[in-house]
């Protein structure tokens, strides 16, 4: 295997978890050897794939190719009816792109769009889908390209197994998120302080987390002598966009990820917060997880049943959303808790999970 096609409706440079989970692959495969090239629409003003202004934003030093392709679609474009003109655009765009490949049977595809994935399966390209939510769509197109010969699935959880339907599973493999061993690594030497850290967006599918509900417990944890640090790009819809200190809190924003290492450095406990939804509940696997972890951070965290089924519970001490008395009991528990790398952590580096989709391919 010499080389790699990442095609992906997505948009770079952004600091969004995908888009990390996406450039920490391409750095990855690219580090095993392979001619990688990733290709995706230049769909908003912020798009840019000027390879170094890209490497310089995720602070790869590996090369790649990047081929960004030009957008003239409604998404991003049109601020009415957004649901149906990403759904739209995305489609056309697959399209177009697929057809693009259509003769190039000799390359590997790696790809999160499920549009991508049904337009190349129909053509029998050696092409793995690696899917992050369930919907009906994505059921039915997911069904369709697996009967196709080449192609692979690659899930999350457990839980999007068990929601997709009748198919062929020899074909789809769960694979957690995984962190970057390069970048987040516990060092013993470091002194640990009495503080608590978030990092993440603060809204998904414009629905809040609940952070803006602990304030009240982290003006407590303040008073005791607790810091708490908040590292999200979204926070000005609550707070403004900028860095202060409020409420017995600080706010960064716009953090590179060795930035956001350093700050795990010094920190005794990791909040993992997540709203009530369908897909909080059963399709997350939170990188921000498997980087606290890595990090020698214990972790906070709701009750969420997909939170349940990560690896080194041991390491989780729940609380009830919005149940500040919950919240103040689980910080104080993680905080006294023991500091301790598990054995078998390098499971989850990103090293181990390209290893995995590289096996994949065979």
């Amino acid at each position: 295997m010499d080389s790699i096609t990442y095609i992906t409706y997505q948009t770079f440079p952004a600091f969004s978890a995908n888009s990390i989970q996406t450039m920490t692959h391409i750095k990855y495969f690219a580090k095993h050897g392979l001619d990688v090239t990733l290709v995706f629409p230049l769909r908003n003003k912020e798009s840019d794939s000027d390879l170094q202004k890209l490497k310089n934003f995720y602070q790869i030093s590996n090369n790649f190719n990047s081929q960004g392709t030009k957008h003239l679609l409604p998404f991003k474009k049109v601020k009415i009816f957004e649901k149906y003109s990403y759904i739209l655009s995305h489609f056309l765009w697959a399209f177009y792109i697929s057809r693009k490949y259509k003769n190039k049977y000799k390359e590997n595809y790696f790809t999160r769009s499920e549009w991508i994935f049904y337009f190349m399966s129909r053509r029998n390209h050696k092409i793995i889908f690696e899917c992050h939510q369930i919907s009906k769509l994505k059921k039915f197109l997911i069904g369709k390209s697996l009967s196709s010969e080449n192609s692979k699935l690659i899930l999350l959880t457990q839980s999007m197994k068990n929601e997709i339907g009748s198919v062929d599973f020899s074909k789809v493999m769960i694979l957690s998120s995984s962190y970057d061993e390069e970048i987040f690594s516990y060092k013993k030497d470091i002194f640990k302080e009495e503080k608590i850290i978030y990092t993440g967006s603060f809204y998904r599918f414009g629905e809040s987390r609940g952070i803006e509900n602990l304030e009240g417990s982290f003006k407590e944890l303040s008073m005791e002598g607790v810091d708490t640090i908040l590292v999200s790009n979204d926070a000005d819809k609550i707070y403004g966009n900028t860095t202060f200190s409020q409420n017995g809190f600080t706010l960064f924003s716009n953090l590179n990820r060795k930035e956001i290492s350093a700050l795990f450095e010094k920190c005794k406990v990791g909040l993992l917060i997540n709203n009530e939804s369908h897909h909080a509940e059963k399709y997350t696997s939170p990188l921000k997880y498997f980087e606290y972890i890595s990090m020698g951070l214990n972790v906070v965290a709701t009750k969420n049943d997909a939170h349940k089924k990560l690896p080194y519970q041991d390491k989780i001490y729940y609380f009830d959303k919005n149940d500040n008395e919950s919240f103040l009991s689980a910080v104080k528990a993680a905080l006294q808790a023991e500091i301790s790398i598990p054995e078998d952590l390098k499971t989850y580096s990103m090293g181990s999970r390209v290893n995995h989709i590289l096996n994949f391919y065979k």
